[in-house]
């Protein structure tokens, strides 16, 4: 069973496109499809050849997105997310700038992508001397903060998604983020922290694609294709 985003109630009601029973062109399918007929909502579908899609939704003051794999079952286009590793760099300079200094003997790490603050990622604080402490970040700020002792130095630090047993990503601390004891880290694939929905189903409609779940507010308009 498929299951798409909450929406707004103000999207709800605006007249079904035309979805009759069409079979999928296989060679046609793959492209870039956008979200119609949904007010205030908007919406891009990839399907790759290589049979990869990534999945966009705006609504509100809200993005949220989707990537993975799709496939042809009973006539339907399935969309199955898939967790891609998050790929994380350091800010510059010119790029961060804190908000406030760390208190001392704490050290501060900010995961967030150009605009947002990220949570569910689990950061690894580690010293020169191999000391290595792991927090979690804060939802409401996407900082993870360690007390350490005097004499200790910020070698280097490893991000991954939190909970998981997921591979670390280490990038190694340039020796004024160290001394400023806290730095910033961006998520330079922001898609890979969404999750907009755990499985999608669609049809082939006969402008488009149609959401096949009628009680989502996404089946209310039609992803049609760029020509």
């Amino acid at each position: 069973m498929s299951e798409t985003p909450e929406l707004p109630s103000s999207v709800a009601g605006a007249d079904k496109p035309n979805s009759s029973a069409l079979k999928f062109d296989l060679d046609d399918l793959p492209g870039n499809y956008f979200l119609q007929g949904v007010m205030e909502v908007g919406s891009e579908l990839w399907l790759g050849k290589n049979g990869k899609f990534q999945f966009l939704l705006t609504y509100g003051a809200q993005d949220d997105g989707n990537e993975g794999v799709w496939e042809i079952k009973d006539d339907l286009l399935v969309l199955t997310p898939v967790e891609e590793p998050m790929v994380f760099r350091l800010e510059t300079d010119n790029e961060f700038t804190p908000r406030q200094e760390p208190e001392p003997g704490q050290w501060v790490a900010v995961c967030c992508t150009a605009d947002i603050y990220l949570k569910n990622i689990e950061v690894r604080f580690e010293a020169a001397s191999g000391k290595g402490v792991i927090v979690d970040t804060n939802p409401a700020n996407g900082q993870a903060i360690v007390s350490m002792a005097e004499g200790e130095v910020w070698a280097r630090t490893g991000l991954r998604r939190s909970g998981t047993e997921e591979a670390w990503q280490w990038l190694s601390m340039p020796p004024e983020r160290a001394s400023a004891r806290i730095a910033a880290f961006r998520l330079t694939n922001p898609i890979a922290a969404m999750t907009a929905f755990i499985s999608m189903e669609l049809k082939a409609g006969a402008e488009g694609l149609v959401v096949a779940d009628e009680e989502s507010a996404l089946s209310e308009g039609v992803y049609k294709k760029a020509r």
